[in-house]
């Protein structure tokens, strides 16, 4: 997925409540998070499958799954390249995504 104004908006509005802290002296964490399977990435992988005429439940579960893993692996970054390139003060070491071990 890529980022629209609703990230944008949302993300400037932390952005600037964490550089606030941090310049009061608060020690703060922004720590960066992405979502395996949320409502817009299913409703992605399934309207590929459609075009397909393929339905999710003709799949099952651990094909499906597989899809969204093929598709985050192809697409994940891309929100996350975006919000590098705005800039936001997010602590990038500590990266994280919901089906990490």
């Amino acid at each position: 997925g890529s980022l629209h104004m609703g990230h944008a908006f949302q993300d400037t509005i932390m952005d600037t409540l964490i550089r606030c802290q941090r310049m009061r002296g608060n020690n703060t964490l922004w720590q960066v998070g992405t979502d395996h399977a949320g409502i817009a990435t299913q409703m992605v992988v399934e309207r590929q499958l459609a075009a397909q005429d393929i339905s999710r439940h003709d799949l099952g579960r651990e094909k499906f799954l597989e899809k969204v893993w093929q598709w985050k692996a192809e697409s994940g970054g891309t929100i996350t390249r975006q919000l590098r390139r705005m800039g936001a003060s997010l602590d990038w070491s500590r990266e994280r995504f919901t089906m990490d071990e």
